[in-house]
């Protein structure tokens, strides 16, 4: 494996690699520990992967063509087990989240040709998968769901796409109906729950394609499980057609990521912005790096700040780039990149173990035959 981070400085490229690291303005060093290999998979690519800390390590999840299966991995990406199936395959997206000693899984399974309805399956994982609601509707081109624990309560938001449109829908344990989220007359992509300062958040994007363009607004509801649609408020706007919004939730604010593709730039960049726990945002949005990729963006509250890895392209090849930033979003750390010749790494996801954040990071077969497969690595700042 060759890892690398990668700085602009006039007209050329810096390249460092086999593990090396890079400072900030601050003299923060951050950096990639080894990779491990999780899973190969037959498939070309892979449905969706999550991460979820459990113990002293994290629980790998992960779904392809053959199934929805799980890997115990330590704090340092090393697996303890075998990789486990656990059930039929997520299609359509998986998530999954820790309270107390319970383990909630959430898989969406698209619509199929047979006129089998989709749905959304809420299971508790224990010895096995047991299933504790099923939502619906999950339409044939469906992609994203997310899950949390408010309340006494597991609350689920997915997307429910067909030809023609696609819409955000809410349910949980304790409120069976669903509840539509997005405004019917714009595209809904992958939504985002998160719990904080005693009140659960929705986060997701809506589009509309304009004179061959994009407008799109991320969207955040404060307590969809109550409150109608109509008291989300805007809270980034961008003009790429998948902004894939992220969220850092805490007592003294949030923290947003979502891309864009703003005038005089290229390429699809991601941008961070702080906004107060009202959702007002402070400052501008900052861009931190491409943001280009095939999968969704993912940003995480760990090492003294926020860490944002992001799946993008360089030259033809795909990778994934890493950042630090402190909480005021100054000085970003120079990006680190998981990377290798002849390779695609799309997805990914994050999880933090105090001192040290963990990535699971999937690779899709390169045409003509490849095949995808999981690896985890380690990354620290110090």
């Amino acid at each position: 494996m060759i890892w690398a981070a990668r700085a602009l400085w006039i007209s050329f490229i810096v390249l460092w690699v086999a593990g090396a690291s890079a400072c900030d303005a601050r003299g923060r060093s951050c950096r990639f520990g080894s990779d491990h290999a999780v899973y190969q998979s037959a498939s070309a690519e892979l449905d969706a992967v999550e991460l979820v800390p459990r113990g002293a390590g994290v629980l790998a999840l992960f779904s392809d063509a053959s199934g929805l299966y799980g890997r115990e991995l330590d704090a340092h990406g090393l697996p303890r087990a075998r990789a486990a199936r656990l059930g039929e395959r997520c299609d359509a997206g998986l998530a999954a989240a820790v309270s107390g000693e319970a383990l909630w899984l959430a898989c969406a399974r698209r619509a199929q040709p047979s006129d089998e309805e989709g749905a959304v399956s809420l299971y508790q994982l224990g010895i096995a998968l047991e299933e504790r609601a099923r939502f619906s509707p999950v339409g044939p081109h469906s992609r994203g769901v997310s899950l949390a624990h408010h309340a006494g309560a597991v609350s689920v938001a997915w997307q429910d796409a067909a030809v023609g449109g696609a819409r955000i829908w809410y349910a949980s344990t304790a409120r069976r109906a669903p509840v539509l989220l997005s405004d019917p007359g714009w595209f809904g992509s992958a939504p985002g729950l998160f719990s904080a300062d005693k009140r659960l958040l929705a986060l997701y994007a809506e589009s509309q394609e304009r004179n061959r363009s994009f407008d799109s607004r991320v969207r955040l509801l404060a307590g969809p499980e109550s409150a109608g649609a109509s008291t989300a408020q805007t809270v980034g706007q961008a003009h790429d057609g998948s902004p894939s919004p992220d969220l850092v939730a805490a007592q003294d604010g949030l923290w947003l990521a979502f891309r864009d593709r703003r005038k005089g730039r290229r390429k699809t960049g991601l941008y961070l912005s702080r906004l107060t726990p009202q959702g007002r945002q402070v400052g501008a949005a900052v861009r931190v790096g491409r943001a280009d990729g095939v999968g969704r963006p993912r940003l995480c509250a760990c090492l003294g700040g926020l860490v944002a890895a992001t799946p993008r392209t360089f030259a033809g090849d795909y990778f994934v780039g890493v950042v630090h930033v402190d909480r005021a979003l100054s000085q970003p750390s120079l990006e680190q990149q998981f990377y290798e010749d002849s390779h695609e790494f799309a997805q990914v996801a994050s999880a933090c173990l105090g001192s040290r954040m963990l990535l699971l990071i999937s690779e899709r077969g390169r045409p003509g035959g490849g095949r995808a497969a999981l690896r985890s690595v380690g990354f620290t700042c110090n």
